[in-house]
């Protein structure tokens, strides 16, 4: 017990706005952590060596023994074996040797994985997940991110490129998705194509409180105001929510048959519409779900909220 409390990992969360680095313990706990803007318009050389700085600042004050190595998160297409970003959509980074960098200049083990597998696995060791062992989360921002854990361990398929949730199909014909395909559930479940459906129900000339809500601008459109106009029983934003919800559930009912998780946790910015889009989601699993497979799952919020990410990426290093 006294070895868990004196030793410690650095999480590095790379974002395409922001980057979070924090100094976690080995329970979970954030001692110290820092968040600066990512500047993403600066090159990969300059970005790596502001994390490098920072990182050794963070941990100036801690002797060096007490560190177990260092763990990185970010988004793209990762090579995990590699230490590589093999492509960053938000930061135009292909190719990226970070690991290889950072591990020179701090002298530590350093390890990296898609951004949505670590904050699956900190919602797995000290969130939402804990004392399950197969579980799967969910994120519903912009777009859907997934994260798979299997007997313990994140499963990334062998190319690295699974827990790609967001791009189950549930539309054989359906809209189009930034991926390229149609019908990918999250062309309907993520927060820009919920907007969009929303707009374009609206330019038929389809009456709703929606359009009062953001005084004319369409624009201004967010799952927030969607939220909104439901409370005010607007029948534009509850059938909107009553769909998300539904898409959701096909999704959600698929993983549930494939993989028979004990839990399937749920966050990101959508999922605080609550009951809007939970009571769909639910019913529409139970529909579509295998009974035995239904019995064993738990679906719940995650816990974590934005400090997942740096906290499963400082344990990436345990995990290791």
């Amino acid at each position: 017990m006294g070895w868990l409390m004196s030793k410690y990992s650095v999480g590095v969360d790379l974002g395409g706005t922001n980057i979070t680095i924090a100094l976690v313990d080995l329970k979970g706990k954030i001692k110290n952590k820092v968040k600066i803007s990512t500047q993403a318009d600066k090159d990969a050389r300059y970005i790596i060596q502001t994390i490098i700085e920072n990182i050794k600042l963070l941990i100036r004050d801690i002797n060096c023994n007490q560190i177990i190595g260092i763990g990185i998160g970010a988004a793209g297409q990762i090579d995990h074996a590699k230490g590589m970003i093999q492509f960053s959509p938000n930061l135009h980074w292909r190719n990226i040797p970070i690991v290889k960098e950072i591990k020179k200049e701090c002298k530590l083990p350093v390890f990296i994985d898609n951004d949505a597998n670590v904050a699956c696995y900190g919602e797995y060791l000290f969130g939402a997940g804990k004392g399950a062992q197969s579980v799967i989360c969910v994120t519903l921002g912009t777009g859907v991110g997934g994260g798979i854990i299997i007997d313990g361990k994140i499963y990334r398929g062998a190319g690295g490129g699974a827990g790609e949730i967001g791009h189950i199909t549930v539309e054989s014909k359906g809209r189009k998705c930034n991926c390229g395909n149609h019908g990918c559930m999250e062309a309907y479940v993520g927060a820009p194509h919920i907007r969009e459906r929303c707009i374009e129900r609206l330019k038929t000339g389809e009456k709703s409180i929606i359009t009062r809500l953001v005084e004319g601008s369409l624009s201004k459109i967010t799952p927030k105001v969607l939220e909104e106009a439901a409370f005010y029983k607007d029948a534009l934003a509850l059938e909107l929510w009553q769909e998300t919800g539904m898409y959701l559930g096909i999704g959600l009912a698929s993983l549930v048959n494939i993989f028979n998780p004990e839990k399937i946790i749920i966050g990101g910015g959508v999922a605080n519409a609550g009951k809007l889009i939970s009571d769909p989601m639910m019913k529409t699993i139970k529909e579509r779900a295998l009974a035995v497979s239904l019995h064993d799952v738990k679906i719940v919020r995650a816990k974590l909220g934005e400090e997942a990410g740096v906290i499963g990426a400082a344990m990436l290093v345990l995990s290791e």
